[in-house]
């Protein structure tokens, strides 16, 4: 099967026209959209954390009496005491607001301009008079130049799309099957 996929080794290099998954396939975001089973070991300690204060609080303690039981801080123990489900007590993570966030615009600006140097930037910046460290802008112009998410996936190569041709089709992954449909639609 290996020479074979070697033969046509060609057709795996073809892109897909879009160049990416399509809608209905791309796999869903960790976060349990409802009152489903938790689906990581971080969401299995929020839902069983939840369920030991609300148990708790049934039998009457106070906010204070089962965080010195449990050993954890108060505010801990009121967040998982006022969320209603267990889904609410998992925080997401925000992007903080840095001193650079007004002065974006101008290395932006700059960049699409073609000057990547960072150093330039910061030089341009600090004349300026703002309030920015050269680790700042150079994490800041990393962001612009990586854009990963518009460069197109990296066709299959010969070794896993022997695999998931000799594997019984229940033993691939929802990834594998979409997979290897795009290769048998390129090269059937």
């Amino acid at each position: 099967m290996e020479t074979c996929v070697a033969a046509h080794r060609d057709c795996l290099c073809n892109p897909t026209p879009s160049g990416t998954l399509p809608q209905d396939t791309r796999p869903a975001s960790g976060r349990p959209q409802d009152d489903s089973e938790p689906v990581c070991r971080r969401a299995e300690r929020e839902k069983a954390a939840h369920a030991l204060v609300h148990e708790m609080l049934a039998q009457g303690h106070s906010h204070r009496a089962i965080a010195r039981h449990l050993g954890w801080g108060l505010n801990t123990v009121l967040r998982y005491a006022n969320a209603a489900r267990w889904q609410d007590t998992i925080r997401e993570n925000r992007p903080r607001s840095s001193r650079l966030d007004p002065y974006k615009p101008y290395p932006e600006r700059r960049f699409a301009e073609g000057c990547t140097s960072v150093t330039r930037l910061h030089g341009e910046l600090v004349a300026e008079q703002a309030p920015i460290t050269y680790g700042m802008v150079r994490a800041h112009i990393a962001t612009l130049r990586g854009a990963p998410s518009a460069a197109p996936s990296r066709p299959p190569t010969v070794r896993p799309v022997t695999g998931w041709r000799t594997r019984h089709p229940a033993a691939l992954s929802e990834e594998d099957r979409v997979g290897l449909k795009d290769v048998l639609a390129r090269c059937p």
